[in-house]
């Protein structure tokens, strides 16, 4: 017990300089989960960390005006900035340590309240009672408000310990359950022209249980804290196209069959929103044929947004159309035909992987890290003729 009292000690301190507690702290009773979100893009979303919404920032004419909006989503943990920004003062980021190492801590999620749907982007309301965090229990809403208990069994020989001797748990809020929480940064974004330059066109089926954290938060092994022992906890590295996208390949099946016009390809989305919705990313379907130890590799298939402004390419912040669109949408069966006949004996590969930023607008950006451009696999399967 001398462990949880001084660690209580070194909570009050912390919790005391910073409107939302730093994550460091949460490490000391959830270090799976820390390290886990130490790689995730929650914690790499910052200017500093993220070289490609440094790109879009340096380009970006608010800056000129010191006007970081982007830090309601990408540093909300940085409530100096936020505050300067609804005061209409100067805002602009700093490398400090919020900016620099918790840009969205671990608090800052756990202590949104509700989420507000505007028509430009949606916003989170955070609760204001310190050391009270919002949560789903094994992934369920429960009408339970859960406070530190320790009690004693066999004349003081064990205890039984329930909750947190940091912070109070609630499990009530329906939105740590059915990922509503996500959707005040994760939903959509218009810019000052009104048009939607980001979207995730989210769309529920009527049997589908899936929502945004049982596919990018899923139950992985581990226990969730040091205090009360779990089998399981909710993957914290957020799943996505930087981190761990093989648990969203699950969402997506690939087939291939001779059609009548040659080579058919279908991609099934499963997904409760449409692939690849940033306006930088490129997807690509790639198909090769073995034949006879000889490889064919067809003409690859592209999926991407482009926005413009008078009929040209355009930044999102200056966009007022858009000029082309080809992503796949929600639980859509996209069919690609391809005028290329497959023999019998033919192995055919199909790959569908995508660039974090397609390779024509990094140039644009002055992005130059390769492994940002660098083609990545996201399924791939193989069928023999």
């Amino acid at each position: 017990m001398f462990y949880f009292f001084s660690l209580i000690l070194i909570s009050a301190s912390l919790f005391g300089s910073s409107a939302f507690a730093p994550s460091k702290l949460c490490k000391k009773c959830h270090p799976l989960i820390y390290k886990e979100y130490s790689q995730s893009m929650h914690k790499k979303s910052s200017i500093y960390n993220d070289p490609v919404h440094k790109a879009i920032w340096l380009k970006h004419p608010l800056r000129k005006k010191s006007e970081y909006e982007c830090a309601v989503c990408h540093t909300p943990s940085d409530t100096s900035l936020i505050k300067a920004l609804k005061e209409k003062k100067p805002a602009l980021p700093k490398p400090n340590e919020i900016q620099m190492n918790e840009p969205i801590g671990c608090a800052t999620c756990h202590r949104i309240e509700s989420i507000e749907r505007h028509t430009k982007q949606n916003s989170n309301v955070y609760s204001q009672k310190r050391k009270y965090y919002y949560a789903a229990k094994n992934g369920k809403r429960v009408d339970k408000v859960l406070k530190f208990q320790s009690k004693s069994s066999f004349f003081g020989l064990t205890h039984d310990i329930e909750g947190s001797p940091f912070h109070t748990i609630d499990y009530s809020n329906g939105g740590f359950s059915d990922g509503k929480i996500c959707l005040g940064c994760h939903d959509h974004k218009r810019n000052e022209k009104k048009l939607a330059i980001c979207s995730m066109d989210i769309k529920k089926s009527g049997k589908d249980r899936n929502n945004c954290i049982t596919c990018h938060m899923p139950q992985v092994q581990g226990s969730f804290t040091t205090i009360v022992k779990s089998r399981t906890h909710a993957y914290h590295g957020f799943a996505g196209l930087h981190t761990n996208p093989g648990l969203l390949s699950k969402s997506i099946d690939l087939k291939a069959k001779s059609g009548d016009k040659g080579l058919s390809i279908t991609i099934a989305n499963r997904a409760d929103h449409k692939l690849f919705a940033h306006p930088l990313r490129l997807a690509q379907l790639r198909v090769q044929i073995d034949r006879n130890g000889e490889t064919i590799k067809l003409e690859p298939v592209n999926f991407f947004t482009i926005l413009g402004k008078g009929g040209k390419p355009a930044m999102p912040w200056s966009a007022d159309s858009i000029l082309k669109q080809n992503v796949i949408k929600a639980h859509e069966k996209r069919r690609i035909d391809i005028a290329f006949t497959p023999r019998k004996g033919d192995e055919v590969h199909v790959t569908l992987g995508y660039y974090i930023v397609n390779p024509k607008a990094a140039k644009k950006l002055g992005i130059t890290r390769k492994d940002l451009m660098t083609f990545r696999t996201l399924v791939s399967r193989s069928f023999l003729f």
